[in-house]
Formats: C-alpha cells, structure tokens, sequence
C-alpha cells in the first residue's frame, strides 16, 4: 500500500512509492535541476547479499519514489561482486559542471574489512547506471605508529574506509569546478583524511604520476593536497558542511554497529585544522546521537544555518530493516550546531 507523506518521523518504517522500506543506508543527497536523489547501501537482501547502490528521487523530501538500482554490485569487478563477499558503503554521488558527469564515491570493502579501498563510478544521469572505473587508495604515508597491517598499507596505501564527499561554493584554480574534497576514516581507522579532487572529481588534485596509473598523495604535500585530522582520536563517518566562511565535520566513535556520542569540528579551510567543540545533540540522554550515525548534512536555508542531519540506525542482524533518522540541525550566531529530538516535524520549521 502506497502512503503519501507530509511530515517526518524520525526512526519510523518510511517507505516508497512502492511501499516498501527505503533502503538507502550510509548515503547521501544530491540536488540536481531541482530534483532530490537519495544515494545509499541496497541492504535490503542483507550484510553480505548486496543489490549494490540504490537510488530514490523525490521533489519535496517526504515522498520518494525508487528508482531503481543505480549501480549494480554485479557490474563491479569480480573481487567486489557480492558473490565474492564485497560490499558498497556510504556511496555519495556529486555533479561536475565541466565534465556533465555524476561522479560517485564510495568504500569498497569485502568481508573482514582489509579491502578498504575507495571506489568511483560515473554516469551521465543521477539515476544511473554508473560505470564502474576502479578502486584504489588515495594517500601512501607512514603514521607515526607505522603501517595498518590488517590492511596492507604499506604495499597499497593507507586503508580507505568511511567516507564522505563535499563540494565547496570556492574555484580556488580559476578553472570553472568548484572545489571538492573527500573526507574518510584511515590508517585502520585511527585517523580521519581530507583529500582535495582534481577537476573531474575523478581522483586526487595532483599531476600524472610516471610510476603509477594514479597518482598518491604523500608527506610531500601534506597540507597543501591533503591533511589528516583528529590523529589517533579514532572518528568515522565523516559528515561535512559549511556555513557562511567556516567548514563543518561531524563524526561519531568507533563501536561497530552500535551508536555513541557524536562531534561536531570547526575549520577556516577545508583541509583544516578541525577544532572540535562537542556534541551537538540536545536532549539525547543516553549520548547515542539519538540512536542513530551520521551520514548527511542537507541544506535546507543555508543563509540562515537551517540543514536536515541524516543519520542511520542501524540494525546490525538485519540491516535492511535499519531505520532513517532525519532531524532539524540550526547554526546560531555564533557558529554552533544544535540537532534536537523532534517525533515527528516538517520543512516549514527550518524557513
């Protein structure tokens, strides 16, 4: 049975035009010609029975209509096909002004969590299908604790696991692209990474490399190209925005499936450094994020600081069923960040 929504209801079944349970976890929101598309994990045949990158589009945040699949876990290489035990996580997708094209990111990953890599994909339509182009890890750097051996990063560079992109409104290289950057959990998740993309949004913003297919950041240029962040502080699911001159990430600790405390950091750059001021959550008793992991920050009135936080709560045993925690999230004056229960509420509180 088709329902037709007006409000939102945070931690409640949502379904689609379908009516069935949107499955669109770890993901994130583009804008595009004045439409919404909601990219996430298809885990609605399990942890490790992946129907690969869904896609929802909607015009006005409440009813959502499926799409279908953008990008297939079958249409990935045969190490990533679910077959072989390899999964999709946080996909997020941007647009590129220059190149036309819808550029997704993503954590590919396999069972145990050594693959850690990052994937990208492109399409010339929000809703797919996307072509996958490859997997690899964007920075080769030995932290001081030395190299993640679960991941081999010494041979294939630092681990990539929990991931995010962002856009920038800035064209620091005068050629027409905004900036953009991504932001993931690294060295075995004990440091958190902010890369800035070259102009296709396709890999790092450094020139050709000789010596390798794709070029790696390195000590080299480290806090002109890339910068690591929250060093041994152990974040993950970087969410990144701006508003008005300063930048925004908020992440959570690492417990698994469960949920703890989340953080909100502050920075005059993109690449930092990143300040952290606390949690933002008011209200939320047991410091669980409201039981929820970031994921999102959606920009409903920028100007004024009004967003929408998405978070996921997950269900570990059956992540299909994991549900969608959408809240109000206010900036004040003075640049701090607000995310309050509501059981149910709708766009006109945040104009």
């Amino acid at each position: 049975m088709t329902v037709t929504y007006s409000t939102f209801k945070p931690g409640q079944l949502w379904n689609d035009n379908r009516g069935k349970h949107i499955s669109a976890h770890g993901g994130g929101i583009l804008v595009h010609e004045g439409i919404y598309y909601w990219y996430g994990e298809d885990n609605s045949e399990g942890y490790l029975n992946n129907v690969g990158v869904s896609c929802y589009s909607s015009t006005d945040l409440y009813n959502w209509k499926y799409e279908g699949t953008a990008l297939r876990q079958e249409d990935m290489p045969e190490e990533l096909q679910g077959k072989n035990n390899g999964r999709v996580e946080r996909p997020k997708v941007i647009y590129n002004t220059k190149t036309k094209k819808f550029v997704m990111w993503m954590h590919a990953e396999r069972s145990g969590y050594a693959f850690s890599s990052a994937g990208v994909a492109i399409s010339d339509s929000p809703t797919g299908p996307f072509t996958f182009l490859f997997y690899d890890r964007p920075v080769l750097f030995q932290p001081e604790n030395g190299f993640d051996k679960h991941t081999n990063e010494e041979e294939l560079g630092n681990s990539f696991r929990d991931m995010h992109v962002f856009v920038d409104d800035v064209d620091s290289n005068g050629d027409g692209v905004n900036d953009a950057y991504v932001y993931y959990a690294s060295e075995g998740n004990w440091t958190l990474y902010i890369v800035r993309l070259n102009s296709d949004y396709t890999w790092v913003d450094l020139p050709d490399d000789p010596d390798r297919v794709r070029p790696q950041c390195t000590e080299k240029n480290l806090g002109e190209v890339w910068s690591r962040q929250f060093i041994r502080k152990m974040r993950e699911a970087p969410t990144p925005f701006k508003y008005k001159e300063k930048y925004y990430i908020i992440s959570s600790a690492c417990t698994g499936w469960k949920p703890n405390q989340a953080e909100y950091a502050i920075a005059d750059k993109p690449l930092g450094d990143y300040q952290t001021i606390g949690d933002p959550c008011v209200g939320d008793d047991d410091k669980t994020t409201f039981h929820s992991q970031s994921t999102f920050v959606l920009p409903i009135d920028k100007k004024n600081g009004k967003f929408i936080y998405i978070g996921d709560r997950w269900t570990p045993d059956e992540l299909g069923k994991s549900l969608h925690i959408w809240l109000p999230l206010e900036i004040d004056d003075n640049y701090n960040v607000t995310i309050r229960w509501q059981d149910e509420w709708e766009l006109s509180e945040l104009k």
